[in-house]
């Protein structure tokens, strides 16, 4: 059978979609995927030569949504330079597996997948596949983590790959995947709308964090968060994250949205269980951090602390060590390392 008939046969049972990208290669594949998701490490497991294939690819503010159909079965593996992200699998014919330290977890009938991938080992697709994907920026889980909790993501969340659709959270995390998976299907409405698709994003990590199994679960249930907090905390941290390298005063944030300070300091503490200036230290602690992780940033630590506006080096360095539990030198020479 020729491969044109036999992706159309796939696509009208399973994926129902109309192919962006499609070849007979492994090489070409990877290559396809690579430019439009971020490189990656991956191996065909059989004739490279001989590997049918066909995507959907499709990238929006905040995810990115991939549609594909695979013959053969293949290997992949994120390399360090690989975007980070949290990504559900929803596979509809073959299988798909995962190793996430010591454990292996594979797709099955009524459950959802869900791994960090920079958490993930090998992923094993095996083939005939058909399948979709949809990988969440990792800065937007991380992003509401910080301003849920207060405290700068520094390690795993240790997040439980394996999520039940017949519990009640399993549905509420589920049904949003699947809506924003078909609203971006062949180019759909969802990609049209760039508010949608960044209060869509948001809402999939709020709901991950809220109503997912790990490591921070406990933290958030003492803490007694709120999920939606009023408009005027909502808008100060949007207008916090877009101007996080300004020079800002609270009065300044509080004039932008609209509100007295009194009003600003009062709901920050009320659903945020902070102060506003210690939420604007807390994700420019996370930023500063961010840099100092990166390898191919050559900038002194001395510098980019005054990038974040930590006017004083001596005491970043003692506010850094106790949030992250080392110094930023010692991040930096990690850091390092690595190149």
């Amino acid at each position: 059978m020729r491969y044109e008939n036999t992706a159309r046969a796939a696509e009208r049972e399973d994926c129902q979609f109309a192919p962006t990208h499609q070849g007979r290669d492994f090489e070409s594949m990877v290559q396809t995927l690579s430019g439009g998701y971020g490189v990656f490490a991956a191996q065909p497991l059989g004739n490279d030569r001989n590997f049918s294939w066909a995507a959907d690819l499709r990238r929006g503010d905040g995810f990115t949504v991939l549609h594909s159909i695979f013959q053969n079965s293949w290997t992949v593996r994120t390399l360090s330079e690989t975007p980070q992200h949290l990504a559900f699998y929803l596979p509809q014919t073959g299988s798909f597996r995962v190793s996430i330290g010591k454990r292996a977890v594979e797709s099955g009938s009524g459950y959802l997948l869900m791994a960090n991938n920079h958490e993930a080992g090998d992923r094993f697709v095996q083939g005939p596949h058909t399948s979709d994907v949809l990988f969440l920026d990792w800065k937007v889980v991380k992003r509401v983590l910080v301003s849920l909790l207060e405290t700068p993501l520094s390690e795993s969340i240790d997040l439980e790959p394996i999520l039940d659709l017949s519990t009640q959270s399993g549905q509420l995390i589920g049904n949003l995947v699947q809506t924003i998976v078909q609203g971006a299907r062949n180019g759909g409405p969802l990609l049209s709308s760039p508010l949608a698709m960044a209060t869509m994003s948001e809402t999939l990590a709020h709901l991950v964090v809220r109503f997912g199994h790990h490591r921070l679960s406990s933290l958030l249930e003492k803490k007694k968060v709120s999920l939606v907090a009023p408009w005027h905390v909502r808008r100060a941290i949007d207008y916090m994250h877009a101007n996080i390298a300004q020079p800002l005063t609270m009065a300044m944030v509080a004039d932008n949205v609209g509100v007295s300070l009194r009003a600003l300091q009062t709901g920050f503490k009320a659903f945020r269980g902070t102060s506003p200036a210690g939420y604007l230290r807390t994700i420019r602690l996370q930023a500063a951090r961010e840099q100092l992780r990166d390898p191919t940033n050559q900038q002194s630590v001395r510098e980019i602390c005054a990038i974040w506006g930590f006017a004083h080096a001596g005491r970043f360095s003692i506010v850094y060590r106790s949030t992250f539990g080392e110094s930023p030198r010692d991040t930096r020479l990690r850091a390092e390392r690595l190149r």
